[in-house]
């Protein structure tokens, strides 16, 4: 019998803080793997993806050709309308490797000619092309965190895999279940909580937002564009904040306030500078 982990407080946070995804349609079934699929209302790729997870998935990872075909015939042209279509493949820091929001392999891609160019140095999120003059169909392209393109609306479309397709937990995700201290005060705790299957940040003003570990084994939280370095008991997060699992008074032992980094430095030995995530 399965059962989920802290699935209770999980689901009051999320319940309490629905970000009221818009649906222009779905569920639709893709046949070929049995996932469902939505399109949703034209917004950047980081309100996209939040949305996605309020749903139970993410912005769609393509795995191979059939179902880039199938999204791309789909939605595209989903009502008559085109869409410009996000899907969960972006960068985690600029200029960085490009990955899937989920963590898995990139096994196949469809660039359109010449991209990705990373124009501006800042395009760091990935969408098909609708049927326009000058643009092939389903190619690729990367760009910034924006909401259209060519003057047409940019829509995320939310994957929600079945129940056959879900992992469980890993050891070391299991491992950072449990409480933690914004800065290592008491009366500003923190949550990373979990189901079977999935990881979700809970910070100290009670906002959750769905995490991956990444192929280096840090934290990545999508929908906030936040990164996470683990250290021993402690998370270094990239907007200069920082979690302890323990709750301590460092302000005492340092003689100084440690809301910053600065204060972490004392505390761990090490300094990280770490600017927000673009």
């Amino acid at each position: 019998m399965k059962t989920c982990i802290l699935c209770p407080t999980l689901l009051t946070v999320l319940a309490t803080f629905h970000l009221n995804a818009a649906i222009i349609t779905g569920p639709i079934t893709n046949p070929a793997n049995s996932h469902d699929y939505y399109l949703l209302t034209p917004n950047t790729w980081t309100a996209s993806e939040a949305e996605a997870e309020q749903l139970g998935g993410t912005l769609a990872i393509i795995s191979d050709v059939g179902e880039q075909e199938w999204v791309s015939s789909t939605f595209a042209g989903y009502g008559g309308t085109n869409h410009n279509l996000w899907i969960g493949m972006h960068r985690i820091r600029p200029g960085g490797t490009w990955v899937w929001v989920t963590g898995a392999p990139v096994n196949y891609s469809n660039w359109e000619r010449g991209q990705p160019d990373n124009n501006g140095g800042n395009e760091s999120f990935v969408h098909m092309f609708c049927r326009l003059e000058n643009r092939i169909p389903g190619t690729w392209n990367d760009l910034t965190d924006t909401t259209s393109i060519d003057g047409v609306p940019i829509c995320g479309v939310v994957e929600v895999p079945g129940k056959s397709n879900e992992k469980t937990l890993s050891s070391k995700e299991k491992a950072l279940l449990g409480k933690w201290y914004y800065a290592g005060k008491a009366e500003n705790s923190c949550r990373i909580a979990g189901t079977e299957n999935e990881l979700y940040i809970i910070n100290e003003s009670n906002f959750a937002g769905r995490a991956v570990i990444t192929p280096e084994g840090n934290l990545f939280v999508a929908s906030w564009r936040l990164r996470g370095e683990i250290v021993k008991d402690k998370i270094l997060w990239s907007n200069g904040t920082w979690w302890s699992r323990a709750a301590n008074d460092y302000e005492s032992a340092a003689g100084k306030g440690t809301a910053d980094v600065e204060g972490l430095d004392r505390a761990a030995g090490k300094h990280y500078d770490t600017p927000v995530l673009q």
